[in-house]
């Protein structure tokens, strides 16, 4: 008789590493989406009190905040004494890669640079043989949920509440009975310091990842890309220049190098550095922080026509975090949910529409030829479906009105952008929130994105 205790160690030495690490909701993968995939339906109608009629556009600019810097000409190079047990993958002692390093406001609103509230950094590691990486790190070292049901709630707490009244009462009622007292005050504190946080320069500011990424054989880590020793202390921000951030990186960069360290903190077990805990931050008491690369985005003229044409191949990117190999794929709760949401976001980021006949395909100025008797049509059906359209979304109608509704001639539907985003893609006004990109081109045949998707 085989012994079960024996056969399920066996199962776990040979299972996938990031098995040994990860906890899923409901017992499973398959059933931790089914769980998100339910989330995210629920956020539908939140999404439409945030933004009633939004279009695909107004979307677009929510997943993608204005930069402060945009540059293609960073070098990211591992320190020669690299400790053995972080030589993974592209991560080996002395190596150098170019990488392409974009830097903004993590706010889905418009608001000057100068604004107090998060930053966020996204790096893309070019390493050649070793794929590409991306590397996505905001200015405060925890997330305010711990998972996607936290993140999910919060949301739909705040859904609608423009006033400061409205806004108090989402964050001390209903936030308060969806996920519990003392959960709501730790979520509330976090939002409250992260969102008073002053930036005089984000050359001197550190960025967290947050969440857990495998790093091979070394296990789980968090990492961070703080500012390198020296450089000029950052200056008061000037709250009367809109592009502040943008400007004062532009003096530094005209006389310098600005340079980041990448430091990783590794993972000693699920009290002290949880992996599927966002808000709990890995203490540098319990796991120290180990410098393993410097990151440095040399001297140049931001205002020059070469450094202008590079800030818009930037732009053109989607930054995502499972833009990786499987030897550093993301870890917890947060970066799977996530995962769709910024497969959503980058489709939008891309410009692309829904067509009538039902295919993803690239937006761009188009003349549309309408025949007369359909023309005669567009004005009654549309504001038939439009009048409808503002009490029900679309995929709440009966399956043929629903359809009919969203290949009517003319605008769609003012919920219609929502089928935009695949199942999973309402998360992306939460999840995927924030200014990181994604590649025009397919992520390596050996990515974590795709290890992901089969491991369903």
């Amino acid at each position: 008789m085989v012994d079960t205790a024996q056969h399920e160690r066996s199962t776990l030495r040979h299972a996938p590493s990031f098995l040994r690490y990860e906890r899923y909701e409901g017992g499973s993968l398959e059933t931790e989406r089914r769980v998100l995939d339910k989330l995210a339906h629920e956020l539908v109608d939140a999404q439409g009190t945030y933004r009633p009629g939004g279009s695909p556009a107004h979307l677009l600019r929510t997943f993608q905040a204005r930069p402060a810097l945009g540059v293609d000409n960073a070098r990211l190079r591992f320190h020669d004494d690299l400790p053995e047990v972080l030589r993974v993958g592209y991560a080996q002692p002395g190596a150098e890669y170019s990488a392409a390093v974009r830097l903004s406001d993590a706010s889905r609103a418009e608001r000057p640079h100068a604004a107090p509230g998060l930053r966020r950094m996204a790096v893309r590691v070019r390493a050649g043989a070793e794929g590409t990486h991306d590397l996505l790190a905001t200015g405060f070292p925890v997330s305010h949920a711990a998972d996607a049901r936290e993140y999910v709630a919060f949301a739909k707490a705040m859904a609608g509440a423009g006033s400061a009244a409205e806004q108090a009462f989402g964050l001390l009622v209903k936030l308060p009975l969806a996920v519990g007292w003392s959960t709501a005050a730790r979520m509330r504190r976090n939002v409250h310091t992260a969102a008073r946080h002053a930036v005089g320069s984000l050359a001197r500011e550190t960025f967290w990842s947050c969440g857990a990424i495998l790093w091979g054989d070394a296990g789980p880590v968090r990492y961070q890309l703080r500012p390198a020793p020296g450089g000029t202390p950052a200056p008061p921000p000037d709250r009367g220049d809109p592009d502040y951030l943008h400007r004062e990186l532009t003096q530094r960069l005209f006389t310098g190098d600005i340079s980041f360290e990448l430091c990783v903190q590794r993972y000693l077990d699920e009290r002290r550095t949880p992996v599927e805990d966002g808000s709990v931050e890995w203490r540098e008491s319990d796991a120290p922080v180990i410098p393993v690369a410097l990151l440095t985005v040399p001297r140049q003229d931001l205002d020059a026509a070469a450094a202008r044409s590079a800030a818009r191949r930037v732009e053109r990117l989607a930054f995502d975090p499972w833009h990786t190999t499987e030897e550093f794929r993301p870890l917890g709760n947060l970066n799977r949910a996530r995962k769709a949401a910024y497969e959503a976001r980058g489709a939008h980021r891309l410009r692309m529409r829904l067509t009538p006949a039902g295919l993803l395909a690239p937006a761009g100025p188009t003349t549309p030829v309408t025949p007369r008797p359909v023309a005669v049509l567009q004005a009654p059906v549309r504001a038939a479906f439009g009048l409808v359209g503002r009490y029900v979304p679309w995929h709440r109608l009966p399956l043929p009105a629903g359809l009919r509704g969203l290949v009517a001639p003319g605008p769609s539907l003012p919920r219609a952008g929502d089928l935009l985003k695949p199942p999973m893609g309402a998360l992306s006004q939460v999840l995927g929130r924030g200014p990181f990109s994604a590649p025009t081109a397919s992520a390596p045949s050996t990515s974590a994105s795709s290890a992901y998707r089969r491991s369903g």
